[in-house]
């Protein structure tokens, strides 16, 4: 999606070029991948030219908003509250990212 988001309109070669390439992944792997993403609505591909050009239809706030709800609902079964614990319970916030919460958590209570 990366890759997408910063160039839209990109082959498979050219998305495999420049991310399995890289990745290590095989060109099947890459292909798998976008087809994936073109069935969840997220890619969607210009069929006009001799090769399909896919691009994002999601932005990339969208999907990382989509990606982090999904797993709030699997992982911690839609309790933000539970995720808040589990991300400061066992690590050093610094007095920066503890006012940043405390700010965030004021503005919702207000």
């Amino acid at each position: 999606m990366k890759i997408l988001w910063q160039t839209p309109k990109l082959t498979l070669r050219q998305i495999y070029e420049k991310t399995g390439a890289a990745e290590g992944w095989s060109y099947t792997t890459v292909r798998t991948l976008v087809t994936r993403l073109v069935e969840k609505e997220a890619v969607a591909a210009d069929k006009s030219g001799a090769n399909f050009k896919y691009y994002p239809l999601l932005s990339e706030n969208e999907c990382k908003n989509s990606e982090v709800k999904n797993f709030i609902d699997k992982v911690f079964d839609g309790k933000k509250s539970t995720l808040m614990v589990s991300l400061t319970k066992d690590s050093k916030l610094t007095e920066e990212e503890t006012k940043t919460l405390m700010s965030l958590i004021e503005k919702i209570d207000g």
